[in-house]
């Protein structure tokens, strides 16, 4: 399996952003330069309404919905609407996903393949994967590591790459290794990757280790990416301005990646040959 790539790459050449306001109502706004991250924007239309709670962009069109109530749905969107999933518009995935308040919001993300991490207050991080194909969680509750209290967000950014940001807005890089050897490996940081991020909120990726990030301060939308090989950041583009008052801001997941596109997995079956399922339950604690 070859690793990441120096080269970040486009699927389709625009990211779908979903801002969703306080009343619930949710947008999709098309960036057209995801990989490079430009002020350049296509379409923007309203696609849904009564999303209170928590939103969350998976890959290629799911979309996690969670209400205040905590009960965790997966929705699709297929371009022009919502599929029906055995004649509903959305599935029940499951109860008790506390990730609406202030503090827990931020502790919820969704990478390339579709797995799901959470970050619980007792700082354990846990990653959860549903097959689309099968309805059915095929990992749920993997622990991948313990202890992570001084941590207020996470983001993933890639297959399998989560950032962690402390209260003084440095972030730190954790990572599943599934191509340098025959056993995926947990690889921990050792230090800080970058810092200044403490004034960020709305954390979102388009896969690839790109960022998106909404200052608090002046609502602009800011692009960043870094290069997992040479190990270099470019730092934040302002691509957007005026996104200060949503309630969440979220970007399709897979949109950019640095591993090659005929090795994608994801969540719709098991034309990886189970590898996401494989590499979790290979690092995981419990």
């Amino acid at each position: 399996m070859p690793g990441p790539s120096t080269t970040l790459s486009s699927r389709y050449g625009l990211a779908p952003v979903y801002p969703c306001g306080t009343t619930g109502n949710l947008f999709l706004f098309e960036h057209s330069t995801p990989a490079t991250g430009t002020f350049a924007w296509g379409q923007s239309y309203q696609i849904g309404a009564g999303w209170q709670g928590r939103v969350i962009a998976g890959p290629s069109g799911w979309m996690f919905s969670i209400t205040t109530g905590g009960e965790l749905r997966v929705l699709h969107y297929n371009g022009t609407g919502w599929d029906l999933l055995n004649g509903s518009q959305y599935l029940v995935l499951g109860q008790g996903w506390n990730y609406t308040a202030a503090n827990t919001r931020n502790r919820i993300t969704v990478d390339e393949d579709g797995v799901i991490y959470t970050l619980d207050a007792a700082g354990n991080l846990k990653a959860h994967y549903f097959n689309f194909t099968t309805q059915q969680w095929a990992v749920q509750g993997a622990l991948l590591e313990t202890g992570l209290t001084q941590y207020n967000a996470i983001v993933a950014t890639s297959r399998g790459v989560v950032y962690a940001r402390n209260a003084g807005g440095a972030m730190y890089r954790y990572y599943i290794d599934f191509w340098s050897g025959a056993t995926a490996t947990w690889v921990k940081p050792v230090s800080t990757v970058t810092t200044g991020w403490q004034n960020l909120k709305h954390l979102s990726s388009a896969g690839g280790e790109t960022f998106y990030a909404v200052n608090q301060n002046n609502g602009n939308l800011l692009w960043y990416s870094y290069n997992p090989v040479t190990k270099v950041w470019k730092n934040a583009k302002i691509i957007g301005s005026g996104w200060n008052s949503e309630q969440d801001v979220v970007v399709q997941s897979n949109i950019c990646s640095r591993f090659p596109w005929d090795t994608a997995c994801n969540s719709f079956g098991m034309q990886d040959g189970g590898a996401v399922i494989t590499r979790l339950n290979q690092v995981k604690k419990n």
